[in-house]
């Protein structure tokens, strides 16, 4: 079986995308808080927490069932 190759960025955007689509969903859309005098938004600190266990959910479950590793 080829092994398959994965560019680092494109991989952890892959998570990325999902683990956000995970917390978006699991707060119902909004998992979001502004910081007063900035001009971004962020997770909530829960929402993160939440963000940062599906993102190692995610990675582990794409490295376990594709057999798929990043060498970049």
């Amino acid at each position: 079986m080829a092994k398959i190759h994965v560019n680092n960025s494109d991989y952890m955007e892959f998570i990325d995308d999902v683990a956000t689509m995970m917390t978006e969903i699991a707060y119902k859309g909004d998992p979001f808080m502004v910081r007063k005098g900035l001009q971004f938004t962020q997770f909530s600190d829960e929402a993160q927490d939440y963000y940062n266990e599906r993102y190692d959910e995610v990675e582990t479950m794409l490295n376990r069932t594709l057999k798929v590793y990043s060498d970049e």
